[in-house]
């Protein structure tokens, strides 16, 4: 089994031209948890002919009728006029798309694949189950702007793909892979899917990242600010930067950015639930006291008079809503507290906004992820991959 892993893993990238283009690989279905749609009732439409299948019961319901789901008990009851049908789990299955939306009719999505419905906790459960690559369609255009160049979308598409392939079992405790919403990837399905996305998606099927004979957690955020985070690195990435020194990124609107608090909020910030609001007298003062290999900010120390409090880089952005914690910190009159910083995000893995610049600058798709991603290569998903975590997982058993 491990020679067959090695194997499947030196597999080359076929070139055109030095461009990726797409493998035949191992296909597989998806569980996507669409936490959107867990306030029942809920209405269901189909412009084909489709079925509800139980454990014990078939139903079939012609084109372009409404069904209302609802949950009784631990039961979910689908209703279809005046008729009614219930049981533990429904799996719906169409000759074409299904879709969802409010009791009001509004906020509706259409989604490819089949649609489960259960309870769970007491709440409806939707899960939409459908092939890796129609998956990716209704996330890639979500996850980067459909306007981007056509291989920094291919770029996009391959790493969505590779992060799919190793987070998959995410939610597995809720028997699903991945959920709809930014705690996976946002997913909206056939609504969201374009046509540049579509074929970036189409372009690269069957494509992930692998290192050290493991699908890469390909993460990836709006703009590095010119550093990549560090991450588990104990050295800094090479800068995101072009021969001439500009940032790949730095097309983005907000590359730069400035905000301004009173002292009060950066110090109420700092405190716990149960700290004081107001502030201690005496001088203040705002320092940096810890950053990474990166220059991303670990700690900061806020002081008034004799007492400090300290918190995390990562703490303060989120309760200041800074963009990133690629900041400098200085007070200034009136005892404002100023951060200035660059960048969107979490910094760590593909640069969106870096991946657009390099493609306009014309770099390929496998030349930005080799930037975002140093020792991954590109190879076709195998089964072996796709069931990594799980065989890891009974590995770590023995």
């Amino acid at each position: 089994m491990k020679h067959m892993l090695c194997v499947l893993l030196t597999f080359s990238l076929t070139l055109c031209a030095g461009r990726i283009t797409a493998q035949d690989a191992f296909s597989t279905d998806v569980r996507v948890w669409l936490m959107r749609w867990q306030s029942a009732p809920l209405r269901i439409t189909c412009e084909a002919p489709w079925q509800a299948l139980s454990r014990d019961n078939s139903t079939n319901i012609p084109p372009a009728a409404v069904v209302v789901a609802e949950v009784k008990g631990n039961r979910v009851v689908l209703r279809l006029g005046t008729a009614a049908v219930r049981s533990e789990e429904w799996n719906l299955q169409g000759e074409a798309p299904f879709t969802l939306s409010s009791m009001q009719g509004n906020n509706s999505r259409t989604y490819r694949g089949r649609i489960v419905l259960r309870v769970n906790r007491g709440r409806l459960q939707v899960l939409n189950v459908l092939p890796l690559e129609d998956y990716l369609l209704g996330v890639v255009p979500l996850e980067m702007p459909p306007s981007f160049p056509a291989e920094a979308l291919k770029a996009q598409a391959i790493s969505a793909r590779s992060w799919t392939v190793r987070n998959r079992l995410k939610h597995q405790a809720d028997g699903a892979d991945v959920c709809d919403g930014i705690h996976c990837q946002v997913y909206g399905g056939v609504t969201a899917e374009r046509e540049s996305t579509s074929t970036a998606v189409r372009s690269t099927a069957g494509l992930i990242l692998v290192r050290d004979d493991a699908p890469v957690d390909a993460t990836y955020t709006a703009d590095c600010g010119g550093q990549p985070a560090s991450g588990n690195h104990s050295t800094p990435l090479p800068p995101d930067t072009s021969e001439s020194g500009q940032d790949y990124c730095s097309a983005n609107p907000q590359h730069r950015w400035s905000l301004g608090f009173s002292f009060l909020e950066v110090w109420q910030a700092a405190g716990e639930k149960d700290s004081p609001q107001s502030t201690p007298k005496g001088d203040v003062d705002v320092q940096i006291a810890q950053t990474d290999a990166g220059r991303r900010v670990l700690k900061v120390q806020i002081r008034c008079g004799d007492f400090v409090r300290e918190i995390s880089g990562a703490q303060l952005r989120s309760r200041l809503s800074l963009p990133s914690t690629l900041f400098s910190v200085r007070l200034d009159q009136g005892n404002a507290v100023v951060f200035e910083g660059s960048g969107s995000g979490h910094g760590a893995g593909l640069c969106q906004w870096g991946a657009a610049g390099r493609a306009r600058a014309g770099q390929s798709a496998d030349q930005i992820l080799q930037a975002y991603y140093p020792g991954a290569r590109i190879v076709p998903l195998s089964e072996a991959m796709w069931e990594w975590r799980k065989n890891r997982k009974n590995s770590s058993v023995r």
